[in-house]
């Protein structure tokens, strides 16, 4: 019998001990017990009531369950015997025969065998993180679905296999942090239980500090902080300039040996401007930046090949089919034109549309979804750029520009500077079309 069955046992009894006193007390109470015979014995009675009410209300009430530690981080020790990130063939021997290999809706878990690309990102991030110095700081830029989030989880399955280093890693979706002192509460928690040790709790910022320089200088540690949409957490009361200056100061001081990657929407500066922290300079301290683009023509068509051929397998017929007649081939380079002719190459778009063609593709709820998602694409556009992304639907294509540039490095237009997916200049002109029959 664990502790807390013996807790509820021990007062279910003394719950039935008060009840039968208090019975007792009433009955003494009421016949009472005096030589004079018959007397209510008030003080008696009313003092049996009271404990009576409070034993049936014992009895009948649930113990008090503990409430559940809700930690917005998980954070791991690197060890050289973890798989770390594996190659790319090692991957897809994970797929199943059979099993559709595309993911949809949820980013890319460390490991994934549907991860293409972004390899200057991930071997520059890990570049930086590496430093034996002082773990840098970085800041990984792109639109909804690009593949941030994908991308942290990559790198967070890299540092699993770097000696020392403790990455911690939270999103900031749904986030449940209430102020600073539960911030730093819930990173130590979570930094105490991937060393596996038991220290004093922390609640404010200097007590983080003191426990990350005590295990940076006695044991050798090295911290990154990885924090997946960072704009929430600017548009959050809680943290103000002061914080951020501290965090500013974990980042950039040795004795710390404290990094950040952190993936957002728009630019460190202009969401530190926008969220009235622009005077902590916390944005200033991150000296390498990734903005997240389309995947290279070859990446994006492995992305949908690879994988098929892997679930599908190699069986005799199908070497003969693909080798001799060339027939299997010959259809695996039609449906990969026709994804791209959807897609372009951008990654998440392709695993949607991919996704579709291994089941049985339905022209009509490809083109849907497709809509739904270009849809927020284009919600998210200021008035200047929607004009210059018609202008090049249809083949109005301006001299090389600021604004061109950044949609160019965020997915939106090729390298080329043409739209990245036909099906999107077709949408372009439908939403134009509707945006004038609405004027």
């Amino acid at each position: 019998m664990n502790l807390s069955d013996y807790t509820t046992l021990l007062n279910t009894r003394v719950s039935l001990v008060g009840i039968v006193v208090s019975l007792v007390g009433i009955v003494i109470g009421l016949i009472g017990i005096m030589p004079e015979g018959f007397k209510v014995q008030w003080e008696i009675f009313l003092l049996s009531i009271v404990i009576f009410i409070f034993a049936i209300l014992k009895k009948s009430s649930k113990p008090p369950q503990p409430s559940p530690s809700i930690i917005n981080f998980t954070a791991q020790l690197g060890n050289k015997n973890n798989p770390g990130l594996l190659p790319k063939e090692q991957r897809l021997a994970q797929l199943n025969q059979g099993q559709n290999p595309y993911v949809c809706g949820t980013p890319l878990p460390g490991n994934s065998a549907v991860f293409y690309g972004r390899e200057r990102e991930l071997s520059g991030t890990l570049s930086v993180l590496g430093n034996q110095e002082n773990p840098g700081n970085v800041s990984i830029l792109g639109e909804r679905r690009i593949g941030k989030s994908s991308l942290l989880n990559q790198i967070y399955q890299a540092l699993a296999a770097e000696p020392n280093v403790v990455s911690i890693h939270t999103t900031m979706q749904n986030w449940s942090i209430d102020s600073q002192a539960t911030f730093f509460s819930q990173l130590h928690q979570a930094i105490s239980k991937a060393l596996k040790i038991k220290s004093d709790s922390v609640a404010d910022y200097a007590g983080f500090r003191d426990f990350i320089r005590d295990y940076a200088t006695k044991r050798g540690c090295r911290f990154v902080l990885m924090i997946d949409g960072f704009e929430k957490m600017t548009n959050n009361a809680f943290f103000d300039a002061t914080f951020f200056s501290n965090m500013r100061a974990l980042g950039e001081r040795h004795e710390y040996q404290f990094g950040y990657v952190l993936s957002s929407e728009a630019p460190l500066y202009d969401i530190c401007r926008q969220g009235g922290i622009k005077e902590s300079q916390f944005w200033n301290i991150f000296g390498r930046r990734y903005i997240l683009g389309l995947l290279a023509k070859k990446e994006a068509e492995q992305l949908i090949q690879e994988p098929m051929r892997q679930v599908l397998g190699r069986n005799f017929w199908n070497i003969f089919v693909t080798y001799i007649l060339g027939l299997l081939a010959k259809k695996e380079a039609e449906n990969t034109e026709i994804i791209l002719n959807y897609a372009g190459y951008h990654p998440a778009f392709i695993q949607i549309v991919a996704s579709e063609y291994f089941n049985a593709p339905d022209k009509d709820a490809i083109e849907q979804t497709l809509r739904d998602y270009y849809q927020d694409l284009w919600k998210r556009r200021t008035q200047a750029e929607r004009e210059l992304l018609l202008k090049i639907a249809r083949d109005e294509i301006p001299k090389n520009n600021a604004r061109l540039t950044n949609l160019r490095q965020r997915g939106l237009v090729d390298a080329d500077n043409k739209l990245f997916a036909r099906f999107f200049e077709q949408f372009i002109e439908e939403q134009n079309q509707r945006d004038s029959d609405i004027v």
